[in-house]
């Protein structure tokens, strides 16, 4: 199979971008405003769910009170499980709000006009540092928190990676529905989200803090207890000669999932 080169993919990518920012943005912000009142008064209360302050109070807390149990409850069993508490909240924690800073400073930086100026200056009106609120349009924030934590929770739980998204791209097209952002800012936002959580993620493994490097590709959690408790397919395949059994001293009945667990 042929993959695309490097700059294959950059042509590609600046394609669907253009096509985005000279289309699908001027036609998404022609049908938000076409939407009746009741339409955006729901989708502004779905908007509010792309704050990033629910995701990183609780993760900020959770860190903080793993710290202290940790203190103070002596032992290694104690240990180990305050110390997979703080890994966790922790990786939530860096991903979201890391992806969120970022976010911020490309908003900024970039300073793309908010749609609400369409009428005056376009859908294509950049002011390079403005530092200007109604010029910090791209990224869109929320669709970078939001699917930065979808990330994350599909990480840890990889079976629920689709309803995650989907929610997330609904909370992000609330922002484009109810005029705040184009199209393009949540796409870019939504890339950006997904992204910094997975660089974190190898970050982490790398370093074998939480994640590690499964033998046979890919990741896995570094706790089996964890990993069987949220039905984690099987990643690691190692051959005859890692495990020193053969097929015949193999057992032939399938191991149930209490099972698992307690030999984990």
């Amino acid at each position: 199979m042929r993959y695309f080169t490097l700059c294959e993919q950059a042509v590609l990518a600046l394609s669907l971008l253009a096509i985005g920012f000279l289309l699908i943005d001027p036609f998404m912000l022609e049908r938000a405003r076409t939407l009746s009142a009741s339409a955006c008064y729901f989708f502004k209360l779905v908007t509010d769910l792309g704050r990033s302050h629910w995701m990183l109070i609780p993760t900020a807390a959770l860190i903080i009170f793993a710290i202290v149990m940790r203190r103070r409850h002596l032992g290694f069993s104690n240990g180990v499980g305050y110390g997979l508490m703080i890994s966790a909240a922790g990786f939530a924690f860096v991903s979201i709000a890391g992806a969120g800073l970022v976010s911020v400073l490309l908003k900024n930086i970039l300073g793309r006009a908010r749609p609400k100026l369409f009428d005056a200056v376009g859908h294509f009106d950049f002011q390079f540092f403005a530092f200007d609120s109604d010029y910090v349009s791209i990224p869109s924030g929320h669709a970078t928190s939001i699917f930065a934590f979808a990330a994350v929770i599909g990480i840890f739980w990889p079976r629920g990676r689709l309803l995650l998204y989907t929610l997330a791209a609904w909370i992000a097209l609330s922002r484009v529905l109810i005029g705040v952002h184009y199209f393009t800012d949540t796409v870019l936002g939504a890339i950006l989200g997904i992204s910094f959580a997975f660089l974190v993620r190898d970050r982490f493994a790398a370093r074998r803090w939480l994640f590690e490097y499964a033998p046979g590709g890919g990741y896995r959690l570094r706790a089996p207890r964890v990993r069987a408790w949220l039905n984690w397919p099987e990643v690691e395949r190692r051959s005859q000669a890692h495990t020193g059994q053969t097929a015949a001293h193999r057992p032939s009945r399938p191991v149930s999932f209490a099972g698992r667990l307690r030999g984990a």
